[in-house]
C-alpha cells in the first residue's frame, strides 16, 4: 500500500469527523502519514458532514482524495453525494440501520450493510458509538492499520475517561462483525 484514500459522510451529530481523526491518528501511531480534510453545512442541528482522509506510506504531497478506496456513509443523501469519489471495485460501507437499500450496483463495487446503532447498542446499551462500529468495519475491510493503533487513538482522543472503552468495545464489535461477514 503506497496511498489510501477514504470519505466518511453523514450528519453533524453522527461523529464522521471524530472517526476521521481517530483513523488518521491511528495512521500516524501505526509510522503512516496521514492528512484529512473536513467539510459541513452550517445548519446548527440536521447538517452534513464530511471528512476526506489520505493515508500513505510515503510523504502526501497532495493531501485532496481523487479516487477513493472507501466510502462510509450513515445518510442516503450524503451517500449519493459522495459516491462519484468511489472508485470501481471499491468498498462501500453503509449504516443499514439507517440505510435500508443503498441502491448500489453490488458488480461495481463490494457493499457492506452493517446495522451499526444495533451493534453498538448491543455492546455497549448505547447506540451514540454507532460511528465506532463503522469505523471498525472499515479498518476490519481495508486493514488499513492494526486494531491496537485505532485502540490507542481512541485512549488518547477521548476526552471523558468513562467514554473510552464504550468506544473501544464498539470499535471492536465492528471490527468483528465485518470479519464474520467475509
Amino acid at each position: 500500500m503506497s496511498r489510501y484514500e477514504f470519505v466518511i459522510a453523514g450528519l453533524g451529530g453522527h461523529g464522521i469527523i471524530f472517526m476521521g481523526r481517530i483513523l488518521g491518528y491511528a495512521a500516524i501511531l501505526a509510522g503512516k502519514d496521514a492528512a484529512m480534510t473536513t467539510s459541513y453545512s452550517p445548519a446548527q442541528r440536521g447538517g452534513w458532514s464530511k471528512a476526506y482522509i489520505v493515508v500513505s506510506d510515503e510523504p502526501i504531497a497532495y493531501p485532496v482524495v481523487s479516487e477513493a478506496n472507501a466510502l462510509v456513509a450513515t445518510t442516503l443523501e450524503m451517500l449519493k453525494s459522495e459516491m462519484k469519489w468511489l472508485k470501481k471495485g471499491g468498498i462501500l460501507i453503509v449504516d443499514s440501520d439507517l440505510i435500508k437499500d443503498p441502491m448500489v450496483s453490488r458488480e461495481e463495487y463490494r457493499v457492506y450493510k452493517v446495522p451499526a446503532r444495533t451493534i453498538a447498542k448491543q455492546a455497549t446499551g448505547n447506540e451514540r458509538t454507532s460511528n465506532m462500529v463503522l469505523l471498525g468495519a472499515l479498518v476490519g475491510l481495508t486493514r488499513i492499520v492494526e486494531p491496537k493503533h485505532v485502540e490507542e487513538s481512541i485512549r488518547t482522543s477521548v476526552r471523558r475517561k468513562e467514554l473510552i472503552e464504550p468506544n473501544i468495545r464498539s470499535f471492536r464489535s465492528g471490527y468483528s462483525t465485518v470479519k464474520e461477514i467475509k
